[in-house]
């Protein structure tokens, strides 16, 4: 085969110069279920949360098509140079209409678009692909763009499209938690000590640098094995360990099915509960902690996962050569 017949494809990685250990799941997930589609390709990439760069920018203008991968990228708000998808003024040419999104979320609710956010979208993205969203309202917001979405859910859930996560049914002695330190609240005090009374011994993964802190913040630690905030820390643990996974960190919870365990998430935004009630995903609303936290443990609800293999599959297809 000829360079010139070469399909090329560019990756904008989310997981890049990213400080939450949540991209680096959602991208290794995206990538595993991108390459039997695109695995025909002279494949290149950049940093989302840096920009695209003098390189990244020849690389991305010389693709037939650039992903964006994964992680609460669309924002009703024009945010340009200080987003988690950083887009300067020289990359727009060498995106432009060739972007697919990759199962991308919104970072909030929103009343109207911004007129400069509508113009850049519009700009940006593929008119001739329907983009994966893993949400309803970033689907709502490519809809104020004139662009075509697909909800296929978050690309960590994709592999439940087929069969359901094989989770343990015995009770668990262990229980790894998770908090979200840029997002306090009294209640998360409240689930410690219940993960304390409910379980004989309790694990902490920091997913952001800021976790730890504010775990000291609130508790003493004496208790609690403090795992390394690296994801192959996080595995080991999670695949040797006999433990339940519970939290405010969304998918620090779903990595935990990958390695059986029983979840129980923590909805303390839009993207826990869209995504969580999208494919019943074990979920309980912040507020209510006190009250089903206890119960959610000693009796927890049959995991069944409705993960639609239908947009998923479609939404692959477009990409394939």
């Amino acid at each position: 085969m000829t360079d010139d017949k070469i399909r090329r494809i560019h990756l904008i990685d989310t997981s890049v110069a990213s400080d939450n250990l949540g991209d680096e799941i959602i991208v290794e997930k995206a990538r595993h279920h991108l390459m039997p589609v695109i695995g025909d390709a002279y494949i290149s990439t950049s940093s989302g949360h840096d920009g695209l760069g003098p390189f990244g920018r020849r690389l991305a203008a010389e693709a037939d098509l650039v992903l964006l991968l994964g992680t609460n990228a669309l924002s009703a708000r024009y945010r340009g140079r200080k987003f988690i998808w950083r887009v300067k003024a020289q990359d727009v040419t060498a995106l432009q209409g060739k972007v697919v999104l990759v199962g991308v979320g919104a970072n909030r609710d929103f009343k109207r678009v911004a007129w400069r956010q509508r113009w850049l979208i519009n700009r940006l993205l593929s008119p001739t692909h329907r983009h994966s969203v893993r949400d309803d309202l970033a689907a709502k917001i490519l809809s104020h763009c004139g662009r075509e979405a697909i909800n296929t859910s978050c690309p960590t859930l994709w592999e439940y499209r087929s069969s359901q996560p094989v989770v343990r049914t015995s009770p668990a002695d262990d229980v790894c938690f998770t908090l979200t330190g840029n997002k306090p609240d009294t209640s998360d005090r409240q689930m410690i000590d219940i993960l304390r009374q409910s379980y004989k011994r309790i694990a902490f993964w920091p997913q952001m640098p800021g976790d730890l802190g504010y775990l000291k913040s609130i508790t003493g630690l004496e208790d609690i094995r403090i795992l390394a905030p690296n994801l192959i820390a996080y595995d080991d643990f999670l695949s040797t360990t006999n433990a339940d996974v519970i939290g405010t960190r969304l998918h620090g919870g779903i990595r935990g099915l990958s390695h059986g365990c029983r979840i129980g998430v923590v909805a303390i935004d839009n993207r826990a509960r869209d995504i969580g009630s999208g494919v019943n995903l074990p979920t309980i609303p912040r507020a209510e902690l006190a009250t089903r936290l206890p119960d959610f443990i000693a009796s927890p609800p049959k995991l069944h996962l409705n993960v639609n293999a239908e947009p998923i599959d479609r939404f692959l297809s477009q990409i394939s050569l």
